[in-house]
């Protein structure tokens, strides 16, 4: 069952949800604004937010969006926000008389909403946050990693004027903020001015 929630309140809203899941667990429940106007102003009353709210109090429903706005603003955000199901007005043709038409979607409009949707379904991801497989090379090209400032003897003990911190992080190189453990090390053997410094350098 698909219940828009426009011009309730919560109470109703709460009394409406109860009622159906005692015949029917099968319930999407959509956040709605019900204002046929398709007024730019109408967007500050669209209350996306809610759509927590529900989620909180209704985690056993799915969530979704009854809109009467124009373009794809709010269908993402809804989207963003948990919502699974779209209702949206839809027309052959904006032009044509009738209270909907001026604000419903075309074939046109209702292919773009699709696109950018899906779009924005990739783009969530997960929460789990790593480092992606397209920046595996970012992670070495644009970190950065302990160098020799100047030529360094074998025996020398490694001081700080000793190091400068540069791109790029060669993967095994020692990070910035390993700096403490590399000072008072002695160098294992002579290393190169501008050389990354590996802990195998180290003793």
């Amino acid at each position: 069952m698909l219940l828009a929630t426009g011009a309730a309140t919560i109470g109703e809203v709460q009394r409406a949800v109860h009622a159906v899941l005692a015949i029917n667990t099968q319930l999407v429940l959509m956040q709605c604004n019900t204002n046929y106007t398709a007024n730019p102003e109408n967007f500050k009353y669209i209350h996306l937010n809610v759509l927590k709210t529900y989620a909180l109090m209704f985690p056993q429903v799915l969530l979704g969006l009854s809109d009467h706005t124009k373009g794809h603003a709010t269908v993402l955000g809804a989207v963003a926000l948990g919502a699974r199901v779209i209702e949206k007005h839809f027309t052959d043709d904006t032009t044509r008389e009738g209270p909907d038409h001026h604000f419903a979607m075309d074939p046109v409009t209702w292919a773009e909403m699709v696109a950018r949707t899906r779009e924005l379904e990739m783009a969530l991801g997960s929460a789990d946050k790593v480092v992606g497989e397209n920046e595996r090379e970012t992670v070495v090209i644009q970190r950065r990693c302990l160098r020799a400032a100047r030529d360094i003897q074998a025996g020398e003990t490694i001081t700080r004027e000793m190091l400068d911190v540069l791109r790029p992080a060669t993967p095994g190189a020692i990070l910035p903020a390993e700096l403490q453990r590399v000072l008072g090390t002695k160098a294992a053997h002579a290393i190169q001015s501008g050389r990354e410094l590996r802990w195998t350098d180290l003793i």
